[in-house]
């Protein structure tokens, strides 16, 4: 119960000097920070930082419910989907967006995949505090990307770091590399990840690190009702994740001469820990260019036009005229 008013003022609730000798104690017999007064401003290691963005705004926007949006420092965050349909396009973005800011980025392929030549199309400075690291197993990444964090932040305290893991599902478990091919090794990748992941999270929270990791839908057997896909890896980078975001579509993009140059892309958040999940953006990725997203934010923007095709920007009427490829964008005084 709260005291009774002292010279016209409330005097302090008892809970509240429980809480501040509590948080003195706490930190006294730790001697660190671990525990904290939200209420007063304090950042804790919850606290997003800074966000990263994708490259995307559509993208960027259902991650973050801001302008400018992104991805979180400090979270682990998964991008998954079907093969071929743009994950490793999306983290080579994250990863220029990263050396936009003076970032660290550390890019460990373990699929054997990267090319030098794709990594330059879409504006990766390879001069850049850009570091590409090619690991065998799960233990070797997690070694790697823990050794990453702790130097980078000798280094340099407050520039960002993405540590971009790809991709799971291309990644087996010393366990697996050191056995034969017929010898039976179930659950030996999910134990991996299980066991590196609760020791990596609290490393990246603390240290403010972006932990990308891509992986790849697989069909599972016997599921007749529901969702029949699941990730492999185990249920860890899931529960582990503070960001996950599945990618789907695929349809084809060609240009006039019926060469396929792109695909269309779906994004949904289907696990968000930093503001609302399940949201969609839909984009375009061009290969050898990136995400192109200029016609789906043409028709957001026809979608909140008033009735008659309009929307005041800066005290002016803005309309989007026509259909297709021609659009104009025509203003009203």
């Amino acid at each position: 119960m709260a005291k009774k008013e002292q010279n016209g003022k409330a005097a302090p609730i008892a809970g509240d000097d429980f809480a501040t000798d509590l948080i003195r104690i706490l930190n006294q017999e730790r001697a660190e920070r671990v525990a904290f007064d939200l209420s007063k401003g304090e950042t804790s290691p919850t606290h997003i930082k800074r966000w990263i963005s994708t490259g995307c705004l559509g993208l960027d926007y259902i991650t973050s419910n801001r302008r400018p949006g992104g991805l979180p420092e400090g979270r682990i965050v998964e991008i998954f989907g079907p093969p071929s349909i743009g994950k490793s396009h999306v983290l080579i973005q994250v990863a220029r967006e990263t050396q936009k800011l003076n970032g660290i980025v550390v890019y460990i392929d373990t699929e054997n995949a990267t090319q030098v030549e794709n990594l330059e199309a879409l504006g990766i400075d390879m001069s850049r505090r850009f570091v590409f690291c090619e690991a065998s197993t799960i233990e070797e990444v997690f070694q790697n990307a823990e050794r990453t964090v702790l130097k980078a932040r000798e280094m340099a305290k407050d520039v960002p770091v993405t540590i971009i893991w790809d991709s799971v599902a291309g990644t087996p478990s010393e366990a697996e590399l050191k056995a034969d091919y017929d010898d039976s090794q179930i659950g030996a990748a999910a134990r991996a990840i299980s066991k590196g992941m609760r020791k990596i999270t609290q490393t990246i929270g603390r240290q403010n690190v972006l932990f990308l990791i891509a992986n790849q839908t697989r069909t599972a057997i016997g599921v007749m009702y529901g969702d029949p896909t699941v990730v492999p890896g185990g249920k860890s980078v899931p529960y582990h994740s503070s960001v996950r975001i599945k990618l789907g579509a695929g349809q084809q993009i060609k240009d006039a001469q019926g060469r396929v140059i792109g695909i269309h892309v779906s994004a949904k958040t289907v696990k968000n820990k930093v503001t609302y999940p399940f949201r969609e953006a839909h984009f375009e990725i061009h290969f050898g260019k990136g995400v192109v997203e200029h016609e789906q934010l043409l028709e957001v923007c026809r979608a909140h036009c008033k009735k008659n095709g309009r929307v005041t920007c800066d005290k002016h009427d803005i309309a989007i005229v026509g259909e297709g490829a021609w659009k104009t964008l025509e203003v009203y005084e």
